[in-house]
């Protein structure tokens, strides 16, 4: 259990940040479909791209607590996020506009799938490239 510990509070830490970064996304992409009737696969664009901000800074200071320069950790998060947000993207397409679904389904789809890749991914490329040494 003491080796799983600081696995536990990083996806704790994860968690806490992605649902801030989430709700962020989803208030921009139901203001833009909703007020503006912008079309729900290109509001999540929109959605993503402020989200992003969140997501990088939340992460890089209270998930992995990354002593990476910026200039190492945001061009590896943001190739590791374009690749989230490109897989939610067509998650959107697929679900709104050939499945012809709300685009909360397709949401909620999203944000199961994505956040498992970008935890994965994201720790090795952008902010804890040293190896497996975990510190909570």
């Amino acid at each position: 259990m003491r080796k799983l510990y600081p696995t536990i509070v990083r996806l704790f830490r994860f968690g806490i940040v992605g649902v801030s970064a989430t709700v962020t996304h989803a208030a921009i992409l139901w203001a833009l479909v909703e007020t503006v009737q912008m079309r729900p696969s290109i509001a999540t664009v929109i959605g993503f791209l402020v989200a992003f901000n969140v997501s990088y800074f939340g992460h890089y200071y209270f998930t992995f607590r990354s002593t990476e320069p910026h200039r190492r950790a945001l061009p590896g998060f943001a190739a590791t996020a374009t690749a989230g947000a490109v897989l939610n993207w067509l998650i959107f397409v697929i679900g709104t506009d050939v499945l012809a679904w709300n685009y909360w389904i397709a949401f909620g789809i999203s944000i199961v799938l994505v956040p498992i890749f970008v935890f994965f991914v994201s720790r090795r490329v952008a902010f804890d490239r040293k190896g497996p040494a975990e510190s909570p």
